[in-house]
């Protein structure tokens, strides 16, 4: 606790007095012990007051930290819904991609099968058409067909002779009768 000097108020006024009596009285100047009383009570006011501040800051800068943490909290939460957001149009892209693959290659499957290529050659003729439509594949195609012509399975040699015609399906118990009597005259079975 601070100690009070006794001050004359009168030295610091503005007009120069032109002279001072000293106090020779020291009955007449307050005493310490009594300056305290009357001073301990502001004092500790002023204290109360001052803790009451610092409490307040305290809880003021507490405060701004829950303000600090739910404000970063929220935009992890928002950066979580944008990545999320993110990964999802990705997703999206991906299968537009895919879906638009997909499209182009049973586009080429249906331009060379109506072409005349079959089996394994589609497989190896497939690779050679470029385009991302149907007109860009079919003159893609065209270049294709130019320099490997789809390979035909062959033309009948006889196409005016008429196909010779198939023999009767026979009974297979009648089958059976026959190749019995077949081999009893034959003599391999006897009965």
């Amino acid at each position: 606790m601070p100690k009070f000097l006794p001050l004359n108020l009168q030295y610091f006024s503005q007009e120069e007095p032109e002279s001072q009596p000293e106090p020779a009285d020291t009955e007449t100047q307050p005493s310490e012990e009594t300056q305290k009383p009357d001073n301990k009570i502001p004092y500790d006011r002023f204290k109360q007051k001052v803790d009451e501040a610092n409490e307040l800051k305290r809880q003021l800068a507490d405060f701004q930290k829950q303000q600090e943490e739910a404000e970063r909290k929220k935009l992890e939460q928002q950066n979580e819904f944008k990545s999320l957001y993110e990964q999802t149009q990705a997703e999206l892209e991906r299968l537009k991609t895919e879906a638009q693959t997909a499209t182009i290659e049973k586009v080429k499957t249906d331009l060379l099968v109506q072409a005349g290529y079959t089996g394994e050659q589609l497989d190896r003729v497939r690779k050679y058409l470029h385009g991302t439509d149907e007109d860009s594949l079919k003159a893609s195609l065209d270049e294709v067909k130019a320099d490997i012509p789809p390979k035909s399975n062959g033309v009948d040699p006889s196409a005016g002779n008429t196909p010779k015609q198939q023999p009767k399906q026979k009974d297979a118990a009648d089958t059976g009768r026959s190749l019995y009597q077949r081999l009893k005259e034959a003599g391999k079975i006897r009965r």
